[in-house]
């Protein structure tokens, strides 16, 4: 299914260990997941976005499935593999050239043959001109021969990503930015009221809503003008599932948010004050803050909720708990069915679209680097070499960006960066905005 930014998706499925992890790394050309002998490693699926020849699209390495006893074969395609197919435009099916078709593999192909996605079955581990005769020998289903691979040297890979690129649905263009616009990604967990939020902020029923977790399929963008601010809402997902919120669906979700992330200046994270906060919760909160959108806390369905007189400070005390690194995040009791407090989302939201806009000449950025250095300097390693910030200047404001220049960049990363950031931050008025410092290696007359 095609992301929210017009890149089409790829999800690389098979049993545990057929070298799935490995597979995916190989393709992003990077160490994202971590690879072990162990069976069943990958547990938090991983994604990322990733290109070949040119092509880019989102790559993810799915848990596996097994026949663990105890746990039928039924569950743990419905977890493991049934999201992913539904997911992706393409599905690389792992194979394990070594052991051929498994009953798992035969079980995961006809369902594959069942959605109808298009698949490209791939027979890792063949790492000779022999396995590969054997690898073209297995036929998994109707789903066709498999291609020989390694994935851990990457031999056959040019091949297999041909076949993929051949099948796989070209990118669609993103919508188009309008300028002026502020970009609201609504995010959270299924079922805390996204798309009943959507809603009260448009004023009329935009999206469907129901009580069964995960309507919205995928994210659906309202723009809506207010007061002469123009907003583009981008309504983001659970799944379209007549079950139980389960894991499968939760990572499904929060890759959904992840995408819709990058599009947007502000996200409003959902929570549902009658269920509390979740770790799920704080995951896509840190996750967007990752990706460097503003975010705002909207605790939905603070209607329901029975209260006294300690209610509202109790909870604000467990949301400064868990998300720590959001202190100067507005907060919003809010409920989409009875609209309280909705007004005041979208102003704070243009709001801290506009502080990400403001722009820190390099004289100021040097003369309150210079203060900074002066009476808190970057920390010496053992060495006689002294550490020396050199200059700094903001290179991006979507996020804040700043860059750092030193001589002796180990030294000034990490805890003394977080520092720069903060004091950036108190500075020059990003109260807000998830301010960023990189740090830079520079050489020669100017580090001396």
């Amino acid at each position: 299914m095609r992301s929210s930014d017009g890149l089409p998706t790829i999800a690389i499925v098979g049993r545990p260990n057929v070298g799935k992890s490995t597979l995916f790394n190989r393709i992003l050309r990077q160490k994202r997941a971590v690879v072990h002998d162990q069976a069943g490693i990958t547990r938090d699926r991983n994604y990322a976005r990733g290109s070949w020849d040119d092509r880019e699209f989102w790559l993810i390495d799915t848990g596996g499935v097994t026949l663990w006893e105890g746990h039928g074969i039924e569950l743990e395609i419905q977890e493991q593999v049934e999201i992913a197919i539904e997911e992706a435009d393409l599905v690389l099916f792992l194979l394990d050239v070594r052991t051929g078709l498994a009953a798992e593999d035969d079980e995961v192909a006809k369902r594959l043959l069942r959605f109808g996605k298009p698949v490209v079955v791939v027979a890792n581990r063949s790492d000779n001109d022999r396995l590969d005769v054997e690898a073209a020998g297995i036929v998994a289903g109707g789903l066709g021969e498999a291609s020989p691979l390694s994935a851990l040297t990457g031999r056959g890979l040019a091949n297999v990503m041909d076949r993929v690129l051949e099948v796989l649905p070209p990118a669609e263009a993103p919508a188009v930015e309008v300028e002026g616009q502020v970009r609201v990604a609504v995010i959270g967990r299924p079922n805390v009221g996204k798309s009943s939020l959507v809603n009260a902020l448009v004023g009329e029923k935009k999206m469907i809503v129901d009580d069964v977790a995960g309507t919205t399929r995928d994210s659906v963008d309202t723009p809506i003008e207010i007061d002469g601010t123009k907003y583009l809402l981008i309504d983001t997902a659970g799944l379209r599932r007549k079950s139980r919120v389960t894991p499968g669906v939760e990572y499904w979700s929060a890759l959904r948010s992840a995408r819709a992330v990058r599009r947007s200046d502000v996200a409003v994270v959902v929570l549902d004050a009658t269920q509390g906060i979740s770790e799920q919760d704080v995951k896509i909160a840190a996750e967007t803050v990752e990706q460097g959108a503003s975010v705002i806390l909207a605790v939905n369905k603070w209607d329901a909720v029975e209260k006294d007189h300690d209610t509202a400070r109790e909870f604000e005390e467990r949301i400064a708990w868990h998300f720590k690194f959001l202190p100067d995040a507005p907060l919003v009791y809010c409920s989409a069915l009875t609209g309280r407090k909705i007004g005041r989302i979208l102003p704070e939201a243009a709001r801290l679209a506009g502080i990400r806009l403001r722009r820190i000449s390099t004289a100021k950025v040097n003369r309150l680097l210079q203060k900074i250095v002066e009476s808190h300097p970057p920390p010496s390693a053992r060495s006689s070499k002294l550490t020396r910030v050199l200059y700094g200047t903001q290179v991006s404001n979507r996020p804040p960006t700043f860059a750092v220049f030193t001589n002796r960049p180990e030294n000034v990363e990490g805890h003394y960066a977080r520092f720069l950031r903060n004091q950036f931050k108190e500075e020059f008025g990003f109260e807000g905005a998830p301010v960023k410092v990189v740090v830079r290696k520079r050489e020669g007359k100017e580090a001396k």
